[in-house]
């Protein structure tokens, strides 16, 4: 699942966090979440990966929540 697996990377150029776009300058680390290769989800801190976990939790419980009403 994306999200569950964050390690810390320092990058050698500038990115965004996909939580709330601050700009990650060459040299400073940011979280990320890698699959097969590939950067899935980038936060600049503790306080953004939260966030993210925060909302696709949430998002998960409504669409279960829907499913079930559907049964």
């Amino acid at each position: 699942m994306i999200g569950s697996d964050f390690i810390t990377k320092t990058y050698d150029h500038v990115v965004r966090c996909s939580e709330c776009g601050k700009k990650i300058l060459k040299g400073e680390q940011a979280l990320v979440s890698i699959r097969d290769g590939e950067v899935k989800k980038r936060v600049c801190s503790e306080s953004c990966r939260l966030t993210f976990d925060d909302r696709f939790w949430r998002h998960a419980a409504k669409r279960n929540e829907r499913t079930r009403k559907k049964l």
